[in-house]
C-alpha cells in the first residue's frame, strides 16, 4: 500500500524539506531565551568523565559538591545537590545516565569547539554545561520535528505534514520543556518518535516483517536506559510486536534482553544495585490517584489539556474516525501509551513535576499523540463527505494556535517559570495559571 501523497519523484523535494524544517526548528529552539537546566545539571559533566576518564565517578576527577550523607546543613563538607548520589562511596549523576552516555558524541564536537562543562580546575563550569545542553536539545527536537515530517507524509499531503510536524513541537512541551534543556525526556521522546515511525511505516506500507528489528528492540531498551518511564513501552510495544510481528519477536526480543542486560550490568558497577536509585519502584505510590490523576489532566499548572488543548481534537479524531482508521492496532497500542503514562505520572511520589512549566511528565506521550493525529486526520480525509469537514478544521486550526501560543510562553517568558511552585498557588486555582503568569497580576489573597 503506498501513500498517496508521498510521490516518488518527489523525493528530492522531501529532502529539502526536511532541511528547512530542521534548520527553522533548531533556530527557534535556540533563540527562545528561557533555559531550564534543573534535573540536568551535571549530566554533561557526566558526559565528559565517561568520554575523558572512562569513568561515572564524577569526584574521582572533579572537585563536585558531595551529596548529603548526614542531612546536616551545617557541615561544611556536605551540599544539598539533589543531582548527585552517593554509589560505591564516590559521586555520580542520580538522574538515569542513558541521556549522558548518548550525547558522549555531541559533547565531545562541543569539547572540540572549546566549550566544556568542567573547568580547568575541575569545578562545573555551569555555563558550558548550559551551552551544551541547549544545543543538544534544540538539534535533537529540531530532529523529532524531522521525524514527525517524515510520519506525516507517509499518509498526509505535504502541506498538512508540515503542519502536523511543525504544530506537534511548537505546540507542545517539546518547545516549553524538551527544548529548553537537556531533560531525561529530551532523549526519550526522540527515540519514541523513532520508535513510532518505524512501526507506522510497517503497518502503512502492509508489510508483515518489521525492517529492522534489531533496531526497534534497541530504541525501546533505551527509552527505559533514559529515562524509568520507559518501562511503558517495553511494555506496550513488546506486546504489539507478540501481537502484530510475531516472526520478528526473537529477533527484537534477543535485542531488547541484551540493551537491558548491559543497563544492568551499568548499574550494577556503578551504583551497586541492579537497577539505579532513580528507577526504584518505592518513588511509585498506587493510593489516592484520582487527584494527581485530575490535576495532570485539567488543571491550570499541569493539566495536559489546558497547555496542549489540540490533544483534545486528536483524541476527538481517534474516536470519531476510528472506524476509518488505516492502521487500527497501531492506534490501540498510541492510546495505551497515553493511558499508561498517565497512571505511571500519577502513582509517582513526585506527581507535580517539580520546578518546570505545564505537564512536563505528559512530554513522553506527545510522539503516541502524533500518531494518533496523523492516523486519525487520513481517517477524516477518506471518510465520507469530507468536503464537509470545515467545522473540524477550523476547530483543529483554533486548538492548535492556542496550543502554540501557550507553550510558546513556556519557552519565552521567564515568568512561566517563576509561577512555581505548584502548591504556591494552587493547583486548580484558574484565576492565575501558569501559562498566564506576567500577562495578568497574581490574585492577592
Amino acid at each position: 500500500m503506498v501513500a498517496e501523497s508521498l510521490d516518488r519523484a518527489d523525493a528530492a523535494r522531501i529532502v529539502r524539506l526536511q532541511i528547512i524544517v530542521f534548520t527553522f526548528s533548531m533556530a527557534m529552539f535556540l533563540f527562545a531565551p528561557v533555559v531550564q537546566v534543573s534535573d540536568s545539571r551535571y549530566s554533561v559533566l557526566l558526559s565528559e568523565c565517561l568520554l575523558h576518564h572512562r569513568s561515572a565517578s564524577l569526584d574521582e576527577y572533579y572537585k563536585v559538591p558531595v551529596p548529603w550523607l548526614t542531612g546536616d546543613a551545617s557541615r561544611s563538607d556536605e551540599a544539598s545537590e539533589y543531582q548527585l548520589v552517593n554509589a560505591r562511596g564516590h559521586v555520580t549523576y542520580f538522574f538515569g545516565h542513558g541521556s549522558s552516555i548518548l550525547s558522549i558524541p555531541m559533547v565531545a564536537m562541543m569539547n572540540a569547539a572549546g566549550v566544556s562543562a568542567a573547568t580547568p580546575d575541575g569545578h562545573l563550569n555551569l555555563g558550558g554545561e548550559i551551552q551544551i545542553e541547549r544545543v543538544i536539545a534544540s538539534a535533537l527536537m529540531a530532529a523529532l520535528t524531522c521525524v514527525f515530517l517524515a510520519m506525516a507524509t507517509m499518509m498526509l499531503p505535504l502541506s498538512w505534514s508540515v503542519v502536523v510536524a511543525l504544530g506537534a513541537s511548537f505546540g507542545s512541551q517539546i518547545f516549553s520543556t524538551a527544548s529548553r534543556g537537556l531533560w531525561s525526556h529530551t532523549w526519550e521522546v526522540l527515540i519514541l518518535g523513532l520508535i513510532a515511525n518505524s512501526l507506522l511505516r510497517t503497518d502503512y506500507y502492509g508489510e508483515k516483517r518489521i525492517h529492522h528489528p534489531v533496531w526497534l528492540g534497541t530504541l525501546v531498551a533505551w527509552t527505559y536506559c533514559v529515562r524509568p518511564t520507559g518501562a511503558v513501552a517495553i511494555i506496550a510495544v513488546s506486546v504489539y510486536v507478540c501481537w502484530a510481528h510475531r516472526d520478528d519477536l526473537v529477533k527484537y526480543g534477543v535485542a531488547l534482553a541484551g540493551w537491558l542486560a548491559a543497563f544492568v550490568g551499568y548499574s550494577w558497577s556503578v551504583f551497586g544495585t541492579i537497577i539505579p536509585p532513580y528507577y526504584m519502584a518505592s518513588r511509585l505510590q498506587f493510593r489516592d490517584m484520582a487527584v494527581p490523576l485530575g490535576i495532570n489532566l485539567f488543571s491550570p499548572g499541569r493539566g495536559l489539556f489546558a497547555f496542549v488543548p489540540i490533544t483534545l481534537f486528536v483524541l476527538y479524531l481517534a474516536m470519531r474516525y476510528r472506524k476509518q482508521l488505516a492502521c487500527k492496532g497501531l492506534a490501540v497500542l498510541a492510546l495505551a501509551q497515553i493511558v499508561a503514562l498517565a497512571i505511571a505520572i500519577s502513582t509517582n511520589k513526585s506527581w507535580t513535576a517539580g520546578w518546570s512549566y505545564g505537564p512536563r511528565y505528559f512530554t513522553d506521550a506527545v510522539p503516541w499523540f502524533v500518531l494518533l493525529a496523523i492516523l486519525g486526520l487520513d481517517a477524516m480525509r477518506r471518510a465520507p463527505a469530507a468536503s464537509h469537514h470545515r467545522m473540524e478544521i477550523a476547530a483543529a486550526i483554533f486548538l492548535l494556535v492556542l496550543s502554540v501560543a501557550i507553550n510558546a510562553r513556556g519557552a519565552w517568558s521567564f515568568a512561566g517559570m517563576d509561577w512555581n511552585p505548584i502548591e504556591q498557588h494552587g493547583v486548580f486555582d484558574w484565576r492565575y495559571p501558569q501559562f498566564m503568569a506576567g500577562l495578568i497580576e497574581p490574585p492577592k489573597d
